[in-house]
């Protein structure tokens, strides 16, 4: 398993806050979270955040996984617009996008 790069992650939940125009204390405060553990967080106080912690802060900030926060642009990535897409979708669309995109990929996937 690969090593947590907590830094980036702490870069891009200010990134993502600072789009979506919050602060660590609404953010924390709107998930449930003691608004300190955040605050610690992104500034730097404390060196990462426990699962359940991470996890609110991810769905408030409308991630699918923790892991939309390893990305170097986590605004553009297509990746992680893609994950929003899947997640947004009615559950009846998505084998039809499944479909799609197995024939339109086929050539990347392995058997």
């Amino acid at each position: 398993m690969p090593k947590i790069d907590w830094e980036r992650r702490r870069k891009n939940i200010r990134i993502l806050m600072a789009v979506a125009g919050t602060n660590p204390t609404s953010l924390a405060e709107s998930v449930g979270l003691s608004p300190n553990t955040l605050s610690k967080f992104t500034g730097g106080a404390t060196q990462s955040l426990s699962p359940r912690s991470l996890g609110l802060i991810v769905d408030g900030l409308g991630l699918s996984s923790a892991s939309d926060l390893d990305t170097d642009n986590p605004i553009n990535d297509p990746k992680v617009t893609l994950r929003r897409l899947i997640d947004d979708l009615p559950e009846e669309k998505l084998p039809a996008l499944l479909k799609e995109l197995e024939v339109r990929f086929s050539e990347y996937l392995q058997e």
